[in-house]
Order: structure tokens, then sequence, then C-alpha cells
């Protein structure tokens, strides 16, 4: 009776959190992460995306947008 119970709060807690979503959508980030990258030119076929374990923040993420534009823009 109380293993129905646990399964029957689990799949409650899943649902009311949307768990499954965020999987979902995690996964496909996960996918499409670097080709998008590499469509918007902001990533190389060669560039190593590693994590160098300080946060990325908002800022840093348009400072580097901002500084690779202005890389791309200089060819023209």
């Amino acid at each position: 009776m109380e293993t129905s119970s646990r399964e029957l709060q689990a799949a409650e807690y899943l649902e009311k959190h949307h768990i499954k979503e965020l999987v979902s959508y995690l996964t496909s980030a996960l996918l499409f992460f670097r080709p998008a990258l590499k469509t918007l030119g902001l990533s190389t076929e060669d560039e190593d995306l590693q994590d160098d374990g300080h946060k990325i923040t908002l800022d840093k993420f348009k400072e580097e947008v901002n500084k690779r534009m202005k890389e791309i823009w200089s060819a023209f």
C-alpha cells in the first residue's frame, strides 16, 4: 500500500513541477546547442566547448557575443 502511495506522490510531484517537460527541454538543448552556435557563427568547427568551472552570466554571454560579432563584421 505504501509503495503505490509513494509512486502516486512521485507522479504528482513530476506533474506539478513539469519535470518531464524540463528533461525534454534539456535533452533538446544538449542535442541542438552546439550546432546552433555554429550556425550563428559563435563557434567554429575546431573550437572545444569545455566548462572552465566559472558561471556564465548574462553579461559575460553578451560580451562574448558582441566580441565575436565585431570579429565577424570587421571582415566587411
